[in-house]
C-alpha cells in the first residue's frame, strides 16, 4: 500500500451559531502538510479548533473553504484509508474485547472465521491485551479500554492515523505507558499520524514536528521541528534540546491562552 500523506489547502471552517443568522469561524486559512510516515502532533489552547481540523480530514465535517487531501485525493467523506482514535474508546459495552476488535473488517466483509480471528488475536497482543479477548468493557480499566479502542482501529490497518487526545482521560502513568506503547508501533508501522494534544510534552516526545494553534479562529501560528533521534523514550525529556523546545511551546502557549482570555482570539 502506497504511504499516505495529508494536505489542508485554505481551510476554513464556519458554523452557525444556534438560533442566529450569524455563523462562527473556527478555522481560518489552515494550511499544513503532513508527509507519509510522519508523526505531526497538533498544539494549540482549549477551543482552537484542533478537534475541527481533525474532523475535517476524518471526512466528519465538510469545510466552509479551502480543500482536504489525503494521498493526493480529496476528502469528501470518511473512508478506510483514515482510522479515527478518539478520547472516548467508543467500543461497545455488550461486545467482548475481541468482538469490539473484530467488529470493523467483520462488517465490512474484508475478513472473516479463522483469518480474522488470527488478525484480532494478533492485534490485541500488540497493543498488549493477549488473553483478554473474552473479557467485557466494564471489566477493563481505562487504560485497557483504550488499548481496545486502538486495535479496534489498527486491525483494519489504515495507512492514516487520526488521534484525537487519546489518552487526556487517563492518569499520568497510565497515560506514560500508552505513550510509550503509541511509539513502538509507531517505529514498526510508520504510519502517517496526525495528533491533536494541549500537552507539550506529549507533543514533543511523539511527534517528529510539532504545529501550534492560534486561539480561535484557528490558525496554524507555527511549525517546529522536534530534532531528537528515534526510537525515542521518556529519557528524551531531559535532552536539552527537548528543554528548549518545550520553553519556546510554553511561551507560545500561554501568548495564545491570553488571547482566549482577554476575547481577542474570538
Amino acid at each position: 500500500m502506497r504511504v499516505a500523506g495529508i494536505v489542508l489547502d485554505g481551510i476554513d471552517v464556519e458554523f452557525a451559531k444556534p438560533g442566529a443568522k450569524t455563523t462562527v469561524r473556527v478555522l481560518d486559512d489552515i494550511n499544513l502538510e503532513v508527509a507519509g510516515e510522519e508523526f505531526v502532533c497538533l498544539l494549540g489552547p482549549s477551543g482552537c479548533g484542533k478537534s475541527t481540523a481533525l474532523n475535517l480530514i476524518a471526512g466528519f465535517v465538510p469545510p466552509t473553504r479551502g480543500q482536504a487531501a489525503v494521498d493526493g485525493r480529496p476528502v469528501t467523506g470518511p473512508g478506510p484509508d483514515r482510522g479515527v482514535v478518539f478520547q472516548d474508546a467508543n467500543i461497545f459495552p455488550w461486545m467482548t474485547v475481541a468482538k469490539n476488535v473484530a467488529f470493523g473488517p467483520s462488517v465490512q466483509g474484508r475478513l472473516s472465521g479463522r483469518e480474522l480471528d488470527e488478525r484480532v488475536s494478533h492485534y490485541l497482543d500488540r497493543v498488549g491485551l493477549a488473553g483478554f479477548g473474552d473479557h467485557l468493557p466494564h471489566e477493563l480499566s481505562g487504560g485497557m479500554r483504550q488499548r481496545v479502542g486502538l486495535a479496534r482501529v489498527l486491525v483494519n490497518d489504515p495507512p492514516v492515523l487520526l488521534m484525537d487526545e487519546p489518552f487526556g482521560a487517563l492518569d499520568a502513568q497510565t497515560r506514560i505507558t500508552m505513550q510509550e506503547l503509541l511509539l513502538e508501533l509507531w517505529d514498526r508501522d510508520r504510519k502517517t499520524v496526525l495528533f491533536v494534544t494541549h500537552d507539550i510534552d506529549e507533543a514533543l516526545l511523539l511527534g517528529d514536528r510539532v504545529a501550534v494553534m492560534s486561539a480561535r479562529p484557528g490558525r496554524i501560528k507555527t511549525v517546529l521541528d522536534v530534532p531528537l533521534p528515534r526510537p525515542r523514550s521518556y529519557d528524551a525529556m531531559a535532552d536539552p534540546a527537548f528543554v528548549e523546545l518545550k520553553n519556546r511551546l510554553f511561551h507560545e502557549l500561554r501568548d495564545e491562552e491570553r488571547h482566549v482570555h482577554t476575547g481577542e482570539g474570538e
